[in-house]
């Protein structure tokens, strides 16, 4: 159904603002997805929105897809004046489209370690940096992103707008500790699978990531800038990204140097984490 949504009142528009914040993205089991490009990055992905409000001089610019879903019923289209949908947005008056989505869910019993490349974000709590963490995570083939207690949620509308709607392209965990991970991994070689190495980023490393040559799978590790990661149990490899005067790299940036020395094809690591 396509309608016309007058004012901010609206229910749908009251959701949309609620979905703002994590407790509700949780309790709803729903996230907002903003911007036509997000949206149809999703569509892309295979995704389809439980709700979408659009401005309406944009009514016409939605994916053919689910203009047609809305004539048939299926999918419920409000259209709303620049002024309603400034009210549903985090965007403010920037906002085109604001979509709802049923929240993700992966588990860890969803991630094959021995594929490939897995990232684990311990305590990032910057949400510009794990969605461009995520981003990056697509680009170079990983297998996943598997989120600590602590880091920011890769579901909010921040960390999407910097992971430009990666997160419908991979696999995104929330809410692992460093032991549920490392049970993962001894659960996995129990059954005769590869153990991944555990790579982890550390500024104080001696050995530096230009050196770095592993077989098999690899799981990067990423912390806090300040804090660093947790501690990982069991055996860590920690290296350090070599810099010229300055610690200037951020976790995003280092996160993006280490996946691609791990993905490069000389290292022999297999580059199809992309979910199918």
């Amino acid at each position: 159904m396509i309608r016309t949504i007058a004012g901010r009142h609206n229910e749908s528009v009251k959701l949309a603002q609620k979905l703002q914040k994590k407790k509700h993205r949780r309790d709803k089991g729903l996230f907002v997805c903003e911007g036509l490009d997000l949206l149809e990055a999703a569509i892309q992905a295979g995704e389809s929105p439980v709700e979408v409000l659009v401005r309406d001089d944009l009514l016409d610019r939605l994916p053919p897809e689910l203009l047609e879903e809305a004539e048939e019923d299926e999918l419920d289209i409000g259209v709303c004046s620049a002024e309603v949908l400034e009210h549903a947005s985090g965007l403010g008056g920037a906002a085109d489209v604001v979509a709802l989505f049923e929240l993700i869910e992966w588990s860890l019993a969803d991630l094959p370690l021995e594929a490939g490349v897995c990232v684990y974000l311990s305590g990032v709590g910057d949400p510009g940096n794990v969605g461009t963490i995520i981003r990056s995570a697509v680009a170079f083939g990983a297998v996943g992103v598997v989120c600590s207690p602590g880091t920011a949620d890769p579901f909010g509308p921040k960390a999407l707008r910097a992971g430009m709607g990666a997160q419908f392209f991979t696999r995104v965990m929330v809410e692992v500790s460093p032991s549920d991970l490392v049970a993962k991994i001894e659960a996995d070689e129990r059954r005769g699978v590869v153990r991944p190495t555990v790579v982890c980023a550390d500024p104080a490393a001696e050995m530096s990531s230009s050196g770095l040559a592993v077989d098999g799978p690899v799981v990067l590790v990423m912390g806090a800038e300040r804090e660093g990661p947790a501690e990982i149990p069991g055996p860590v490899l920690r290296v350090a990204i070599p810099q010229v005067g300055l610690d200037s790299l951020n976790v995003a940036m280092a996160a993006t140097v280490l996946l691609y020395e791990l993905s490069r094809p000389e290292r022999g690591k297999p580059r199809g984490g992309l979910l199918a």
